[in-house]
């Protein structure tokens, strides 16, 4: 940009001389003299036609750049969605391994540390809970990679939010509904969701890995010092969860 203002302002220069007044050469070298000033003018004009179009195929470099950059952030969260759904599931498929008494699930388990609910006669009935599975099966299954409708996601786990707000797989609701936010680049409101885990599910199990993506969001917008904070709580506070492994990758990639 400094090479084309520089040439812009001698190409100016140029057209301003050759513009000013002069009588009738009858001299040859004279006339030699206001023949090189015009091809000198001339380069200067083509000179500056290049440069304008190089500066055009650069800007355009830079936004297919720039829509690249985007399109493998994109990719890069759905492949961690999609591995953070295999190892829910796979811990689903370890829970029921070890529990005969557990009916068969066909979803993500409710959080390991969630209370049994104590009965009463408000208690939910049977075909309440089963509701309650469905619905919640209807909006994970939404985040799927051979789905992946995160915007209605978001809708649907705020709106099971809302309809069970104290139920078993609230907690649970509450991550993936900062998943669907956080793949869909929303990072604020990704971070708040996120949050919410920690603040209103605090024995959930999804905390140790709604505390690893607080930290990666921290890390995205430049606050590595309150990144590094929250990947050494994980660390300390969940030392055997799979979060606490790949905070410690994340950590020492940071130190």
């Amino acid at each position: 940009m400094r090479c084309l203002s520089a040439l812009l302002s001698l190409l100016i220069v140029g057209v301003a001389s050759a513009a000013a007044p002069i009588s009738e050469p009858t001299d040859p070298r004279q006339l030699e003299r206001l023949e090189r000033r015009v091809d000198k003018i001339t380069e200067l004009s083509l000179q500056l036609d290049g440069l304008r179009q190089e500066n055009r195929k650069l800007r355009g470099d830079i936004e297919r750049l720039n829509h690249t950059i985007e399109q493998l952030k994109r990719k890069q969260r759905d492949i961690y969605l999609d591995i953070d759904q295999r190892l829910s599931a796979m811990r689903a498929a370890a829970g029921k391994a070890q529990s005969t008494a557990q009916p068969a699930q066909t979803m993500e388990p409710a959080p390991e540390n969630a209370a049994t609910p104590t009965p009463n006669p408000a208690q939910p009935t049977p075909q309440n809970l089963q509701q309650i599975k469905d619905d919640y099966a209807a909006a994970y299954n939404l985040l799927s990679p051979t789905q992946r409708r995160y915007q209605e996601a978001i809708q649907a786990f705020n709106a099971f939010l809302q309809k069970y707000p104290s139920s078993a797989l609230a907690g649970n609701a509450q991550y993936w509904l900062g998943e669907a936010h956080y793949v869909s680049q929303a990072n604020d409101a990704a971070l708040q969701a996120f949050e919410k885990v920690i603040s209103h599910y605090p024995q959930s199990s999804k905390v140790p890995g709604a505390l690893y993506k607080i930290g990666r969001i921290h890390q995205v917008k430049g606050d590595l010092n309150a990144a590094l904070t929250v990947l050494q709580r994980i660390v300390q506070d969940y030392p055997d969860s799979p979060a606490a492994n790949l905070a410690r990758e994340r950590l020492a990639e940071l130190n």
